[in-house]
């Protein structure tokens, strides 16, 4: 059978260099290649003998070998006696069966434990007085072997040196790849094609790590953790009701994992919420194998997990090349099991077949990370052909939400939003972190958890830092190493950098500030590739974006090789970036985007804003965080620098704009303002503020339709912090809305908790709005009231409606307001009127123009108001969608259909409450006017106002 992947034996001492092998065999799987070790037999136990490890070797095309300060076994059985060790021995019989021997030696400066070199052993011994004669001369031959070995080593032609593992993975992984592409067409499949043991191995291996970049640095602690081990829950931005029930089963978020029920799925996660990991960890119990499963998931089958990144990259190096058997057009489904197919280990039937099997899971990691719009589109067209070529598959797509817009989107797929970590899951994380710092020292672990904790509860900045994963982890690794944190985004990012760009300060090295300079340089170089942002560069463009930057000489060719140079020491020195073959990426997209954000603040004025302002940079997706970071960036250089970018951003809106214009710059300048908090950093123009009293049109029923509704959101959020007008007191004029009274029909009748009956009401008043965290707040200031749940994150969003609110907090805030909560009659009137309107502004069905549910997508509760075409023809806005809202009256089924006809108030007592109108996480059929649930009133949710 024709081979389509070659054999590499990974060689070395045992117990010295245990995790340096795995490295080079993850390096290898990654590379393409299927991976013979030493743990596939225990040779170094002298079992197999000789014959047998040596046949083992000979079947395999190419071998790496790791050395570092021991010699190892010396087998018995061999030919000629020239006590050579069995990895010395390994090599010369790779080379005599006319294979390549690719050899990395440690550096000899690197700081390496005693316990692993050979003349510890000596030492030990001694010490112990357990020396023998014999064994004093077994280990003076080992260190002088060892010696000759490393000298025969260095006249092969070919050496690489190693650090720490990491270094090993990426050194290994280039080697590999130079090899396969010196190699084309020489291979023989030595497996078939159709067995996934080897797929499944690989891909075990590449997603059972978390690895943390700069933990290592100093002390030279863990820099990876098993996934199942640090992993940490992630929860949807809220929960969900059952269909058929009325009470409130889901009182907080939905562990992630339990959306994957839905057999098309769509995860939008802001920067750092965990998207890639959540995957991993899916794929990684999908193809597990040792029966120790901790994720509960709602079925297994086959998993393939692909970078979405990887996929379009591997389209374009087909077109590019012509290669044969690629599908004919870039939206062809088969191009999925084409990429699979491209690693080596499985060909395309096998993975066609298994695409067309129930169970099969295809992951799809970052939709928002193709290089521009129009490649997104076509990849989200490429996923749409393959959900009707494979029905029976699931799929699951994460993407950043500011990038899943318009023809981007997958019609079909079911929608969640990954939600901050809660303060139980940020515990949990920081007492995994924490026992796997300090392995079988438990007083330590305890002494640092105190210790760490106590430093992110210290700032409400940090607090609201640690509910991304990412940045928790980040603050982690920035407390292990410095012992203290920043309260900045941007200050945290550049803490993070210069910790990793200091990994391995040496003479041979760039200083620290001239890597992130260079790495900037890099940074910005991939966000403004000529046809959009890109995250991933062949180390060849890598080099000839940074040659310029080598001015110490004019000559391109030696600024080139000095490029080349750099990258070579960085991607094992740092850890900045990573390597996958002959390509490199940063180790994290917002790393990537904070590079390129620090340099553009290094640059003149006008070089920004030409920059900026080209082609409307600044307001694309894929601009958005390097924007966040930029402003947090240049605040270091004082703060008249962000008064001229903020001044320069408002001049180029001109007074005539138009309203969609002035929301996208308004949305932006805020967002930038809110990342400026910790700075406490004030906007000093006046155009600013009036802009944002324009922009109140996104309000108005007729205006806001000539604006994207995530360009309202985020206008709408700025106005907010910025003081939105709309917001008032509960006795200011314009608060309330009043309502005649009238005879009306109360329940639909389509189902049995709502049978229509008629009722009359007197006139009363009802608020406009639903309460906001603007209200709220000034309810809490005047009591003693204990705040809500989450109320510092809260506290950023003015102008949405409170939520975490029992029904005791509702009734208490209605008692210091001098008002009451509305009887479920009065509610249902509000948004159902005399007319009998199905929903609050009409019978249209629910659209994403009219409320916030789920269909509508912004994983949040919104700004009020911002949907003005779902508003009643009263001019109350928010009764359908956004969050259940508290009523005065006890739930009875019963009663509600045999009430009193004249203003009734609900049963006198009872267990739950009534909550109306439905949540931005609940689906058309809860945002009806004479929908109702219950629950009870001293539960509280994310969804509750």
């Amino acid at each position: 059978m024709p081979r389509t992947q070659p054999v590499v034996f990974i060689s070395s001492t045992a117990q010295d260099l245990r995790e340096h092998r795995e490295q080079a065999a993850e390096a290898a799987r990654q590379a393409g290649f299927a991976v013979e070790m030493m743990e596939h037999f225990e040779a170094q136990t002298q079992s197999p003998p000789y014959s047998a490890c040596m046949a083992k070797v000979r079947e395999c095309d190419v071998l790496v070998v790791l050395v570092a300060h021991r010699y190892g076994w010396v087998p018995g059985d061999q030919p000629n006696k020239g006590n050579k060790s069995i990895t010395w021995l390994e090599c010369e019989e790779i080379r005599a069966a006319g294979a390549e021997l690719l050899a990395f030696v440690v550096d000899p400066q690197h700081p390496w434990p005693a316990e692993h070199k050979e003349a510890y052993r000596v030492t030990e011994a001694l010490e112990q007085r357990k020396l023998t004669a014999k064994y004093q001369k077994e280990i003076a031959r080992n260190l002088k072997k060892l010696g000759e070995f490393k000298a025969w080593i260095d006249g092969l032609g070919f050496r690489k040196t190693f650090t720490h593992p990491a270094s090993v993975n990426s050194l290994v992984q280039e080697s590999l790849t130079k090899w396969k592409a010196r190699n084309q067409g020489v291979v023989v499949d030595k497996r078939p094609s159709g067995d996934p043991t080897e797929y499944l191995r690989q891909l075990r291996e590449q997603t059972r790590w978390i690895d943390i970049r700069g933990l290592q640095v100093g002390a030279g602690k863990a820099y990876r953790f098993p996934i199942d081990e640090l992993y940490i829950p992630l929860t949807t931005a809220g929960g969900e009701l059952k269909d058929n029930k009325r009470e409130m089963p889901e009182r907080h978020a939905v562990e992630l994992e339990r959306v994957l029920s839905h057999q098309r799925l769509v995860i939008e996660g802001d920067p750092g919420a965990g998207k890639t990991t959540f995957l991993r960890r899916i794929a990684y119990e999908l193809c597990r194998d040792d029966g120790r499963s901790t994720m509960a998931l709602p079925q297994k089958g086959f998993p393939i997990y692909l970078r979405v990144g990887d996929l379009e990259s591997h389209i374009q190096n087909c077109r590019k090349h012509n290669h044969g058997g690629a599908p004919t057009t870039d939206h062809h489904p088969q191009w999925l099991a084409h990429c699979i197919a491209a690693s080596g280990t499985l060909d395309v039937k096998f993975v066609e077949a298994k695409l067309k099997e129930p169970g099969t899971t295809v992951l799809l990691d970052g939709l928002d990370e193709a290089t521009n719009t129009k490649s997104r589109e076509s990849l989200a067209r490429l996923v749409e052909g393959a959900v009707g070529a494979y029905p029976q598959c699931r799929f699951v797509v994460t993407t950043r939400p500011m990038a899943y817009t318009g023809k981007a989107k997958l019609p079909g797929f079911h929608e969640v939003r990954i939600g901050d970590l809660e303060r139980d899951a940020v515990a949990a994380f920081l007492g995994r972190w924490s026992h796997g710092l300090y392995p079988g020292d438990p007083k330590g672990e305890q002494a640092h958890l105190a210790e760490l904790t106590e430093a992110l509860n210290a700032r409400p900045a940090i607090r609201r830092m640690a509910r991304n994963p990412v940045m928790l982890t980040a603050l982690a690794v920035v407390h292990w190493n410095e012992r203290r944190l920043p309260e900045q985004r941007a200050d945290l990012y550049e803490s993070i950098s210069l910790w990793l760009a200091r990994a391995k300060e040496k003479k041979d090295r760039e200083p620290a500030d001239r890597v992130l300079k260079l790495l900037g340089h890099l940074a910005l170089g991939m966000q403004t590739a000529a046809k959009g942002r890109v995250t991933e560069v062949s180390k060849a463009t890598a080099a000839t974006l940074l040659a310029p930057h080598f001015r110490e000489t004019t000559d391109k060719d030696e600024q080139l090789d000095r490029a080349r140079a750099f990258l070579e020491v960085e991607e094992v020195d740092s850890g900045i970036f990573v390597s996958r073959g002959a390509n490199l990426r940063f180790w994290h997209l917002t790393l990537q985007e904070y590079l390129a954000a620090r340099t553009i603040a290094g640059l003149t004025d006008a070089s920004q804003q030409k920059l900026l302002f080209e082609d409307e940079r600044l307001y694309k997706s894929e601009w958005r965080e390097v924007m966040l970071l930029f402003g947090g960036t240049l605040i270091g250089q004082g703060a008249d620098k962000v008064d001229a970018l903020f001044a320069e951003i408002l001049r180029r809106v001109p007074a005539e704009a138009d309203l969609a214009t002035q929301a996208r710059c308004v949305g932006l300048v805020g967002a930038m303002l809110s990342d400026l908090r910790p700075h406490s950093y004030k906007m000093p123009h006046g155009r600013y503020e009036q802009m944002l009293k324009e922009v109140l049109g996104i309000f108005d029923r007729d205006q806001s339709q000539t604006v994207d509704l995530k360009v309202r959101l985020a206008a709408a959020e700025a106005l907010g912090q910025a003081g939105d007008p709309r917001l008032r007191r509960p006795k200011d004029p314009g608060y309330w809305v009043t309502l005649p009274g009238s005879k009306f029909t109360m329940g639909e009748g389509k189902n049995d908790y709502e049978t229509p009956h008629e009722v009359r009401l007197k006139p009363y008043l009802i608020g406009r709005y639903p309460v906001t965290v603007y209200e709220y707040g000034l309810f809490l200031d005047d009591t003693e009231r204990a705040t809500p749940e989450d109320w510092e994150a809260q506290s950023a969003h003015p102008s949405r409606p409170v939520v975490w609110v029992t029904w005791f907090d509702a009734e208490a805030y209605c008692q210091w307001a001098g008002v009451r909560l509305p009887t479920e009659a009065e509610w249902e009137f509000a948004a159902r009127g005399e007319d009998g309107r199905e929903y609050p502004w009409g019978s249209d069905e629910p659209r994403a123009k009219l409320a916030n549910y789920d269909e509508t997508e912004i994983g949040a509760p919104s700004p009020v108001g911002l949907f003005p075409l779902g508003v009643t023809p009263d001019q109350v806005a928010d009764l359908a969608g956004n969050v259940w809202e508290w009523c005065a009256d006890w739930y009875g089924p019963e009663y509600y259909q045999s009430s009193p006809v004249e203003n009734p108030k609900g049963p006198e007592s009872g267990e739950m409450r009534v909550l109306r109108g439905g949540s931005w996480v609940n689906n058309f059929q809860f945002v009806r006017a004479s929908d109702r649930v219950r629950d009870e009133p001293s539960d509280r949710s994310l969804n509750f106002g």
